[in-house]
């Protein structure tokens, strides 16, 4: 597929999208699931599947999940995660680690996997993407705290898995030939780049956006551009002193947000369109990239247990050990634990896994498009229905589901 094509079945593809998006919802369905089967459709009918090695289609790929990062960690208030969001903190210091040690036991004994590799899979299948669970978020009848929760742990627990990543790239590097010492260091460089640089980025930005506030010499929507042109700089920046791209921008963000937060305007709203336009655009390219490929190739039974066993099983079961002692009900815990969608993130860990590492088991590659695939469909099709469910369910101003909710921004 030409450059040209390219860009003509994706735009295609988002216009048809956005033109039905008020639609979706009377259907069930959403953004995310309709253009990706849009872009399997394109991939097994009217062109040849993208490949996953491409340069361009990683750079679109990463520099979207970068901004998201970005944009993630400046909408989050870092002083109310101990107390108004005290549920999605329980959720990443304990439930993600959980989810990380359970996938990695998984892909071992079941994938006969060595321990790189399935570490590999188990933070890579960790994070989860709100974009995924949009009808949840925007539902009325579930209790704020509720989407709120699953709002803030979306929105940090891709950038906490991006250190996870880097270790167990690390490893796997140890185990194929590089010294011990070599990958080490490499990982550490990596981190330590990335944070002295989202550091920098961070206060950097904070200064110039604040200044620009104060002197009103800044208007709203070029404080979203400068907050755009900061990411992408910041990221492309640190990666080509070596660092991680990924743990800059989030930090950058945080900070940046942190250090504006006396300010009445907010830069993270460029996420709003031209971030949801990029998001919309991976979505795209996985149908019409990885999930062409699968269709076109079979689908080994392996992957697909344990795509089911980490949604089904692993997820829900990290989250309610990280919820006990909380007083929720049964219903809030399964749903919790229930709307942990796999997306954008997985995608994007595992391009950076096959550029660092070159090709992986193929068995690996599809129990990640597998993962993402069925993760599209169902938590897509559920979000309505699941809502329902839990609306059902008969609450009173003492339960916990019914506290103050914080007005947290959130991303679709």
């Amino acid at each position: 597929m030409s450059a040209e094509v390219a860009i003509l079945v994706g735009a295609a593809a988002i216009l048809i999208v956005t033109v039905l998006s008020g639609r979706l919802g009377k259907i069930w369905f959403t953004e995310p699931l309709l253009i990706s089967i849009l872009g399997l459709v394109v991939g097994q009918f009217l062109a040849e599947p993208l490949a996953l090695d491409s340069p361009a289609v990683l750079m679109i790929l990463e520099i979207t999940l970068a901004l998201v990062l970005f944009s993630d960690a400046s909408r989050i208030e870092m002083a109310r995660l101990r107390s108004g969001y005290s549920w999605p903190l329980r959720m990443l210091v304990i439930g993600m680690p959980i989810v990380i040690v359970l996938g990695t036991v998984l892909s071992g004994w079941y994938l006969s996997l060595p321990f790189g590799l399935a570490l590999l899979l188990g933070v890579i299948l960790a994070p989860t993407d709100a974009a995924l669970a949009a009808p949840v978020l925007e539902s009325e009848i579930v209790p704020g705290r509720v989407r709120q929760a699953i709002n803030v742990e979306s929105g940090l627990n891709d950038g906490l898995a991006v250190p996870a990543l880097l270790i167990a790239i690390g490893i796997i590097e140890s185990e194929t030939g590089t010294s011990a010492r070599e990958a080490l260091g490499l990982v550490t460089s990596q981190l330590g780049i990335g944070i002295v640089g989202g550091l920098v980025l961070g206060w950097l930005g904070s200064r110039l956006i604040g200044r620009g506030i104060d002197r009103g010499t800044l208007s709203p929507e070029n404080q979203k551009i400068a907050a755009l042109a900061l990411a992408v700089a910041g990221y492309t920046g640190v990666q080509l002193l070596g660092g991680s791209g990924f743990v800059a921008t989030f930090i950058a963000g945080g900070l940046m947000s942190h250090l504006l937060r006396s300010r009445q305007e907010r830069p993270y709203g460029f996420v709003e369109a031209e971030g949801h336009t990029l998001v919309l655009l991976a979505f795209f390219i996985f149908g019409l990239g990885p999930a062409s490929r699968l269709v076109a190739g079979g689908l080994a039974f392996e992957a697909l247990m344990v795509a089911l066993v980490s949604l089904v099983v692993l997820r829900p079961l990290s989250v309610a050990l990280s919820l006990a002692g909380q007083k929720l009900s049964g219903r809030t815990i399964v749903f919790l634990g229930w709307f942990g969608p796999r997306g954008l993130a997985t995608i994007v860990f595992l391009l950076v896994a096959i550029e660092e590492l070159g090709a992986l088991d193929p068995l690996i590659v599809d129990t990640l498009t597998v993962t993402v695939a069925l993760s599209i469909v169902l938590h897509g099709l559920s979000g309505v229905p699941m809502s329902r469910w839990l609306a059902s369910m008969e609450m009173d101003e003492s339960m916990p589901e019914m506290g103050e909710a914080y007005a947290h921004p959130m991303r679709y």
